[in-house]
């Protein structure tokens, strides 16, 4: 029989939508959503990955922090978490957050706070902590700044009507 999974889904502020108070709103949950739970997983719909944060661990597994390649579901997603990390049995709880801004907002919203507060409680030196979602959101920021560089030169992007 399979354990019940506690799923929690925070949608993001669609584009465009400039009220600040559903924006605050927004991170709050996220903020607190991310104190609760024993897996976060923070995907980039742009940039097709996730920044996967698992605190869980035991005495000869560490808490995780890793970009994965984006999921098709909450489902795949946990599905991926448990076979890379079999030793740790199921996921209890699950926070997945669509993060549609800048990976940059992640510092400016004080989401990284978050993530190494929720590491720390795991166990993981602060410092140490720190050093692990500093080193994952530099590699999601290359990302999406090569992403926006070929944008720029028009590689992977055709036009959709002639300059005539």
């Amino acid at each position: 029989m399979q354990a019940s999974v506690k799923r929690k889904l925070r949608v993001d502020q669609p584009a465009g939508v400039a009220n600040v108070d559903e924006s605050e709103q927004f991170l709050d949950q996220v903020l607190s959503g991310i104190s609760e739970s024993e897996v976060i997983s923070i995907f980039f719909p742009l940039l097709r990955r996730a920044l996967v944060v698992d605190t869980r661990c035991e005495a000869a597994t560490a808490p995780m922090v890793r970009i994965m390649p984006q999921a098709k579901s909450m489902e795949e997603r946990i599905s991926s978490i448990e076979k890379l990390r079999p030793g740790l049995g199921k996921i209890q709880s699950i926070l997945g957050i669509p993060w549609m801004r800048s990976v940059r907002t992640l510092r400016d919203h004080g989401v990284k706070t978050s993530l190494v507060q929720r590491l720390a409680q795991a166990g993981v030196p602060v410092g140490h902590a720190a050093q692990q979602v500093d080193d994952a959101i530099d590699h999601l920021w290359r990302i999406e700044r090569l992403g926006f560089e070929r944008m720029i030169r028009g590689e992977g992007y055709s036009t959709i009507w002639s300059a005539n």
